[in-house]
């Protein structure tokens, strides 16, 4: 059969099991940030200026990514043997505690800035690399949800950004907050855009 190694994937070419790992992974990452933002829009806070704006940003964010857990809750494998429900997990390594420090973040202007300055942008990227290697043969349904995601995280990021310069500068913790997230992906080599090339 041509040049093909036995053994060895054509690229592009994942296997049923690691796709479903991977979506199951995207599924509990938008689950996290849907509950995140969504506390962070429900709690209590001022009502007027910058801050109230981040509140209804959050707010926003939380039901994108809600609605986008659900689309990667029905692109979860319905088979024999395999539990759905059980592939919604954390990846193995830091992400789940970076995401926990987030979500404990009091200061709004951190909030923000980790959440538009690193969450969102490496999200998409992990997105992009996954819709630049997946095959549309057996990842069609997939790829609906990677472009769309992907769509709508630079329209969401540019609106984070937006608001970020009207409010205030947050405390030192924010480039620590940050640096931390970027680890915590980059750490997480389950995810494609941060595999070794």
């Amino acid at each position: 059969m041509g040049d093909a190694t036995p053994g060895v994937a054509p690229v592009g070419w994942r296997a049923i099991d690691e796709l479903a790992g991977l979506v199951g992974h995207y599924c509990w990452l938008e689950q996290q940030i849907f509950e995140v933002t969504g506390g962070w829009a429900a709690g209590p806070g001022p009502t007027g200026g910058p801050e109230a704006e981040l509140r209804v940003f959050w707010a926003a964010a939380s039901r994108r990514h809600g609605a986008l857990a659900v689309r990667w809750a029905e692109r979860l494998p319905v088979r024999a043997g395999v539990d759905a429900a059980g592939l919604v997990a954390a990846p193995a390594g830091p992400l789940a505690g970076a995401l926990g420090t987030l979500a404990s973040e009091r200061d709004g202007g951190s909030r923000a800035e980790a959440l538009v300055g690193a969450v969102l942008p490496l999200l998409e990227r992990v997105y992009g690399a996954h819709l630049r290697t997946a095959s549309p043969v057996s990842e069609g349904p997939v790829m609906e949800v990677l472009v769309e995601a992907r769509r709508e995280s630079v329209a969401e990021i540019r609106g984070g950004r937006a608001i970020l310069e009207a409010v205030a500068e947050g405390p030192q913790r924010s480039g620590e907050l940050r640096a931390g997230i970027e680890r915590a992906f980059e750490s997480t080599s389950v995810f494609p855009a941060v595999r070794p090339s």
